[in-house]
């Protein structure tokens, strides 16, 4: 297969993955059109034929078709070199997906996905109960679906269970709504002494990788949430935001009413122009510290469970999440 077509192949193959549904050749196409790439039924056809052999999709009835997980693999491992900043993109494009309002409590929100082996389940859920506890995690609620449990868009395999937490960028979305603009600077490894924030000991731009930075840190074992937790004293996720100066204070505002909504993240608000926890910030800018919505699962892969995890996995409905009290509970 030539680069040119396999490359076709895979905006076929990206739509598919965008969709909640199978899809058919004209919605295919009517997608492919919105997104600038023209692209005939007949093609698109002769392309699905393709996949089907290769097993990167398969047909749902008359419904069309639907992306298999290899197709998932395929489309997550391909040219990675095109996909630097492809991180920061697909935050962006969650963000404005989201309509959560912080007032009603209600509405989509940007979820990480994390799956673990059911019989790990029990000791998983203690060590995520604590970091939920000491106020590490990004905001109250999760989600957990058992095996064969299908957990919006994504159905955990046999013997598996899927942990939906609430990502940090569902902030953005949240005070966007409000109408605060807010550009993601970095995700980062952030020292926490006396159970307080004191500086990022490590930082990954979103515009430079294909991964979220909170994955990389926590399969290179590099956090200390337990830790941080029971004595104080560790290396927790955390991510950098800038805000527009003059929506500052409308952010201060609104930090107890997130808190309230199950929405609490936010660390740090900075003044206009001031470096934050020594990170320069520019003039007209203010620099904004939210914690880390995988933290719960760093903690469980520090303790030696096995996690696969997937930031900014999909959007979902923020009142479908449940308290960590009853979710966690023995």
């Amino acid at each position: 297969m030539d680069e040119r077509t396999r490359r076709k192949i895979l905006d076929v193959l990206r739509v598919l993955s965008e969709s909640e549904r199978a899809l058919g050749g004209t919605r295919i196409a009517q997608a492919l059109a919105l997104a600038g790439r023209d692209m005939s039924q007949r093609t698109i056809r002769y392309y699905l034929g393709l996949t089907d052999t290769e097993g990167l999709t398969e047909q749902v009835g008359r419904r069309g078709r639907r992306l298999t997980e290899l197709g998932r693999q395929e489309l997550e491992t391909a040219y990675v070199a095109d996909k630097v900043g492809f991180v920061a993109a697909r935050a962006d494009a969650l963000v404005y997906g989201m309509d959560f309002k912080i007032r009603q409590g209600r509405g989509k929100v940007v979820v990480n996905l994390s799956v673990l082996h059911e019989t790990d389940l029990p000791r998983a859920k203690a060590v995520m109960r604590r970091v939920f506890e000491a106020g590490y995690s990004l905001g109250d609620r999760l989600l957990i679906g058992r095996p064969g449990q299908k957990v919006g868009l994504f159905q955990p395999g046999p013997q598996e269970v899927v942990v939906a937490t609430v990502c940090s960028v569902a902030i953005n979305g949240a005070l966007l709504a409000e109408g605060v603009p807010m550009t993601n600077r970095f995700g980062g490894l952030l020292q926490i002494q006396d159970h307080k924030p004191v500086r990022f000991t490590q930082i990954i731009n979103y515009d430079g990788t294909t991964l979220d930075p909170l994955e990389i840190f926590i399969k290179g074992q590099m956090t200390s949430v337990s830790r941080a937790v029971a004595e104080g004293e560790g290396v927790i996720g955390a991510s950098f935001r800038e805000i527009p100066a003059p929506a500052a204070e409308e952010v201060r505002r609104q930090v107890p009413r997130l808190e309230r909504a199950g929405l609490g993240g936010i660390l740090l608000v900075g003044r206009p122009g001031q470096p934050l926890l020594e990170v320069p910030v520019p003039p007209g800018r203010v620099g904004m510290v939210v914690r880390g919505g995988l933290n719960p699962l760093a903690a469980v892969e520090e303790e030696g469970i096995a996690t696969s995890n997937r930031a900014f996995g999909q959007l979902f409905p923020f009142e479908e999440l449940k308290h960590y009290s009853e979710v966690l509970a023995d």
